[in-house]
């Protein structure tokens, strides 16, 4: 599941592992494939009763009419792709781009840049956390967002694409570099280290994306933190949009399964035409060797924590309830997941189950709450001394209470859905 979902589950941000094939059409034309949706939602949609009466023949196109079906105003999720897209992603963590996450200044003058992929065409022009993108192709940020999107002023998603950006850099500097698009690989995991908090050794490390090879670079990380005598740990799920429900299991086996073996972790809730599938996964009853006897445990999360990120962070802290914190901004808001509908040459996703933790709790679309408000602070790097987020959690760690911070706890904790306007669509990556 990724949080999608296939035969046993795939879902996008909570559940997914393969596609489950769909129904079979004989052709591919825009109506044979629209028909094949609206079956299929009709089938598998957790929502299928909210679904309005149409004649899915009479839209132009399969987005058109999954927009038309997407229950509103809780469906922000449902979503199309490709089998070729889904396949990189998935299988090797990889898209066509040049390798960062960013988001626009607060004037509108600029993309902030949020975290750059090493090695990617991004990383290797100077783009850095903090970069302030100033103009692509020489047209002002402002004039973009102004007319339209950011993505939409990068070009197509196509191998050799060249664009040209203008970027300020943390230290003032101003460059205008030619960036060419290319297939650019997401590491899971950056950023880990090893340090000492009130005599203990202290494990830190920022997670991207819960897709396949995310189990080995887990693994590989968790080895380290247990040979160094890890008994804190600090997981940054900042910018993490979810991936697939067999890594987020895996990933809370090495955090719980030696501290609560064979307890339940979260069930996948099926609707009632489809209650077969309803399932509960429990931790490991034999730890795996690189799993951690952890007496704290801190997340870090974000408003782009979504799906996979939140069933992780919703599902630890009933085994942990005093040592555990999550500090920075409340989460998307993605108690559900997807199964996935292979369907021509693409991949349909939508909405098939909802996602409890082992205590019955989900539903949670205004986001997960957080016990430490505290921003995110480009101005430093990922586990740096300085960064609010980072060193809220370690304050945290260190002192049993959260710090004052820049951020207002009465903002975030009492966070209300925007009544002016639709609320963003979740993406599953959202780099570019």
């Amino acid at each position: 599941m990724l949080m999608l979902a296939s035969g046993a589950l795939a879902a996008c941000g909570s559940s997914s592992d393969s596609s489950i094939v769909g129904p079979p059409i004989g052709e591919c034309s825009v109506a044979a494939q629209n028909q094949a949706i609206y079956d299929t939602m009709q089938q598998y949609y957790l929502w299928y009763e909210e679904l309005p009466n149409v004649d899915p023949t009479s839209f132009s196109s399969q987005q058109a009419l999954l927009d038309a079906l997407r229950f509103q105003p809780l469906d922000r999720f449902s979503y199309l792709t490709t089998v070729a897209e889904e396949e990189a992603l998935f299988g090797s963590s990889q898209f066509i781009g040049v390798g960062f996450r960013s988001q626009a200044s607060e004037d509108l003058t600029a993309q902030v840049v949020l975290d750059v992929f090493e090695d990617g065409p991004a990383d290797l022009v100077g783009l850095v956390r903090g970069s302030r993108i100033l103009a692509v192709d020489g047209v002002p940020i402002a004039e973009i967002l102004a007319s339209g999107t950011f993505s939409e002023a990068l070009g197509p998603a196509e191998v050799g694409y060249e664009f040209e950006l203008t970027f300020e850099q943390p230290g003032g500097a101003v460059v205008t570099a030619t960036l060419s698009k290319d297939v650019v690989t997401i590491p899971p995991v950056t950023a880990a280290r090893v340090f000492q908090v009130n005599g203990q050794n202290t494990g830190y490390l920022v997670f991207r994306n819960f897709v396949t090879p995310g189990v080995a670079a887990l693994d590989e990380v968790f080895a380290e933190f247990r040979l160094a005598g890890v008994t804190q740990l600090i997981v940054d799920l900042r910018y993490n949009g979810g991936g697939l429900v067999s890594v987020v299991e895996h990933f809370a086996d090495l955090l719980a399964s030696r501290i609560a073996p064979s307890q339940p972790f979260a069930s996948y809730q099926y609707n009632d035409k489809n209650t077969d599938r309803d399932r509960t996964f429990f931790l490991d009853s034999t730890a795996p060797p690189e799993a951690l006897l952890l007496d704290k445990l801190v997340f870090i999360t974000t408003e782009a924590t979504a799906s996979a990120s939140e069933m992780l962070v919703n599902g630890i802290p009933p085994y942990l309830p005093t040592s555990t914190a999550v500090v920075g901004a409340p989460s998307f808001g993605k108690p559900v997941g997807q199964l996935g509908f292979t369907i021509c040459e693409n991949v349909l996703r939508p909405v098939s189950f909802a996602v409890v933790n082992g205590l019955g709790v989900g539903d949670y679309f205004d986001g997960l709450p957080v016990d430490c408000p505290a921003a995110d602070d480009t101005a430093f790097g990922f586990g740096e001394a300085g960064e609010e987020s980072f060193d809220a959690a370690v304050h945290w760690l260190q002192f049993g209470f959260c710090p004052q911070t820049t951020m207002q706890a009465e903002m975030l904790m009492d966070r209300v859905p925007d009544a002016e306007g639709p609320q963003p669509m979740w993406r599953l990556n959202d780099a570019y």
